[in-house]
């Protein structure tokens, strides 16, 4: 055998393999959690609906190699399975919606396999949100010169987020969505935020009623439950800088 024939082969295999992690058991539903550097996650909830019947979901949790497994060997439905994982930030406690390496239903009696990453969920027209914070930006009252199509936003992470990592700072264009602009699929921790529009700074603060933070070349904080949402997000608007404030 080639080496370019070895090669594929060896390609092909890695792929079926990162494809299904875990091996299918018949009449039992079984998967794998991990993190975006394939590390086991223990204690997620895996959540097994079933897509018949109202209120009937089978709720189990990963071991500490990131598995689970639940019996639907006499069950003749078919099951959605969601997997969610706890975040700590701050005072509040955050569910983390996982992404399945296979959105479809499994039927019942036979079973199948339902792997999940935790890692950002891809962000569509219909959801532009994402699984994790968002940090939503608007313009400042009467600012009509800034247009947000062209804000350009900068976060740079200051000290550990709530997954335990370090960040690294990235800059962002706006995404519409029906909340107002929006960055999404940001991990939750304290961010020094900037802004520019067609590369000029603009000054930033953060909305939040009573509406008394003063502007600034930045703004740096966390994220809050406001406007009844029960994930914390990032509230900011932006303006052009003002002579004399």
């Amino acid at each position: 055998m080639n080496k370019t024939a070895l090669a594929a082969l060896l390609t092909t295999a890695l792929l079926a393999s990162a494809a299904s992690a875990t091996p299918a058991r018949e009449g039992f539903i079984t998967g794998t959690v991990v993190n975006e550097q394939g590390k086991p996650i223990p204690g997620v909830e895996v959540d097994v609906d079933n897509t018949l019947s109202y209120d009937s979901s089978l709720i189990t949790y990963t071991d500490a190699q990131g598995r689970y497994r639940v019996d639907v060997r006499k069950l003749p439905f078919t099951f959605q399975v969601y997997a969610k994982m706890k975040l700590k930030y701050g005072d509040s406690t955050v569910k983390v919606e996982l992404v399945p390496n296979n959105p479809d239903a499994v039927p019942g009696v036979a079973g199948g396999v339902r792997d999940f990453v935790f890692k950002p969920k891809p962000v569509t027209s219909e959801d532009p949100y994402g699984n994790l914070a968002c940090v939503y930006v608007e313009r400042g009252i009467g600012e009509y010169d800034v247009d947000t199509n062209q804000v350009q936003v900068t976060l740079t992470p200051v000290g550990k987020l709530a997954d335990g990592s370090v960040g690294k700072a990235r800059t962002f264009k706006l995404l519409p969505s029906g909340g107002g602009p929006v960055i999404p699929n940001i991990m939750w921790g304290t961010y020094k935020v900037t802004a520019t529009l067609n590369g000029k700074p603009l000054e930033i603060r953060r909305r939040t009623s009573p509406n008394n933070f003063e502007w600034g070349s930045s703004f740096t904080g966390g994220f809050v439950r406001d406007y009844n949402i029960n994930q914390p997000n990032m509230y900011l608007e932006v303006r052009l800088p003002k002579s004399g404030d």
